[in-house]
């Protein structure tokens, strides 16, 4: 009776896993002073009395009930599934929210460089230390081992996860062995490491940079008693909502919609690959396409949140029955809730072993990067408001979007300064800046693939290449925008 309930018993566990945190986080201090989230804690519950750890929960259902391997909760291979489509789905409702204020200024295109720098290198770092690991004790790492480091930082589980299964469906040539085995587990492990990044090391850092702020006498912005200007719902008239649909369901339709649309777009977009860009090459390029739905979902609920808005401005859609900020967000809060719990209860510990050495060593010279280059461009791009950004840049590509905003709560709480629009609005102007990545990517594994191990100096000197273009654009851009200096910095 129980075997089609899998996916549903996991969101209700995984629902309950959350309560806990709560609990936890509300009764032990020491998670709410180093503000861990409470979905990474209810991941690490989950993966505690899983089947990938202690394996409580099936051995209680073998005692008290009918048991099947079927039926099995917290399955990796399910959480995966849930992961993926959560991820999308957070995403589109994001994109769907309208925005008000000042969001789109030239400091979100800034926002909008950095990210695709940051994704250029840790992608460089990424595949450099691996390149390293496999000339010297690691010879049979699969090559597109370190791109994991961005997609596990700055993307999150959702790509992570998906980009390391894609990859695992690689052989060994010449044999039915997979060359890269348990690859979504070591996608989840990277993202779960950078999570840690953003809180454990996270907050110290938040808190250093305020005491140095206030011990230099420096101004701090987000403090401030001001109005403030972002994320801020208008005032809406409920009233004319259809009174036979509730006023969620409508924002889950178009959610649902938009992910339907989705789905179509990418099944013709790879029937066009399929016949235009035929062999490895085009087969991995077709399988980065399909682990980014959540980009292009984001892009397509830009559109149509934008048409609309228009149709509520010509008074063709009226009394407020479009898109509803405070219920996207909460829609979109909620999804990653669930998808970043659920990537950590999904990670299988059992199969890390060969791959917990690099793992390690990737994750934290990545995180040393990291934490470096975000603080030079802060400190350079940003001045006034150099800690606002560089706690949401670093919470942002080392965990996601909502561990940024999390930590940019401790230094700016009501969102004053231009820090958290930067980085909303500059993950979408990073996204379409940064479709050549997603080609650059693919190139490791079909050299992988062909055995043409030229193929990975050759992704490195095209993402060194494309790293320079990026910085030099984003130079040109500061410089040409030097007149609206103020509207850069944040204010």
């Amino acid at each position: 009776m129980f075997e089609s309930w899998s996916l549903i018993i996991d969101i209700c566990l995984i629902g309950v896993f959350l309560l806990l945190a709560a609990v936890i986080r509300r009764y032990i201090p020491f998670f709410k002073r180093f503000r861990i989230p409470d979905a990474i804690v209810a991941g690490f519950l989950a993966l505690a009395v899983g089947p990938n750890g202690f394996n409580l929960i099936p051995e209680f259902i073998r005692v008290h009930g009918e048991f099947s391997e079927a039926m099995a909760p917290l399955q990796s291979g399910t959480l995966i599934t849930l992961v993926y489509h959560l991820m999308g789905i957070a995403f589109i409702a994001l994109a769907l929210k309208s925005s008000e204020g000042r969001g789109r200024t030239r400091s979100a295109v800034s926002g909008g460089f950095y990210m695709v720098v940051s994704y250029a290198i840790q992608g460089l770092v990424g595949l450099g230390l691996t390149l390293i690991l496999m000339l010297t004790f690691f010879p049979k790492l699969f090559p597109s081992f370190g791109f994991l480091l961005p997609f596990g930082f700055a993307q999150g589980p959702g790509l992570a996860s998906q980009m390391g299964k894609l990859w695992s469906a690689i052989n060994i040539p010449g044999t039915t062995q997979s060359a890269f085995p348990h690859g979504a587990s070591v996608g989840l492990s990277f993202s779960t490491i950078g999570f840690l990044w953003a809180c454990i090391v996270g907050v110290p850092l938040m808190n250093i940079l305020l005491r140095r702020r206030k011990r230099m006498g420096e101004p701090e912005p987000g403090l401030e008693t001001k109005p403030a200007h972002f994320f801020i719902e208008k005032e809406r008239d409920y009233s004319g909502m259809s009174r036979s649909v509730d006023k969620l369901t409508t924002q889950l339709m178009l959610v649902g919609s938009v992910y339907a649309i989705l789905l179509v777009a990418l099944e013709g977009l790879s029937w066009f690959m399929r016949n235009v860009v035929p062999g490895a090459f085009g087969e991995n390029m077709l399988k980065i396409l399909w682990g980014f739905h959540f980009g292009f979902g984001a892009l397509i609920g830009t559109g149509v949140g934008k048409l609309i808005r228009k149709l509520e401005d010509k008074k063709i859609i009226k009394g407020n029955r479009g898109t509803n900020n405070y219920l996207l967000q909460h829609i979109g809060g909620t999804a990653i809730d669930f998808m970043i719990a659920s990537s950590i209860a999904a990670i299988n510990i059992k199969v890390l072993g060969p791959y917990i050495s690099p793992i390690l060593i990737v994750s934290t010279i990545g995180g040393l990067v990291t934490m470096g280059y975000v603080w030079i461009i802060a400190r350079k791009v940003w001045p006034r408001t150099y800690v606002e950004h560089f706690v949401t840049f670093f919470g942002t590509h080392t965990g996601t979007l909502a561990t940024g905003m999390a930590l940019l709560r401790g230094v700016d709480p009501q969102f004053k300064t231009s820090a958290a629009s930067d980085a909303v609005y500059g993950s979408g102007i990073g996204l379409m800046m940064g479709i050549p990545l997603i080609g650059m990517a693919s190139l490791p594994a079909t050299g992988y693939e062909e055995g043409n191990p030229n193929m990975y100096w050759i992704t490195i000197l095209a993402m060194t290449g494309y790293l320079a273009v990026a910085l030099g654009a984003w130079i040109l851009f500061l410089v040409l925008t030097k007149h609206r200096k103020k509207q850069l910095e944040g204010r």
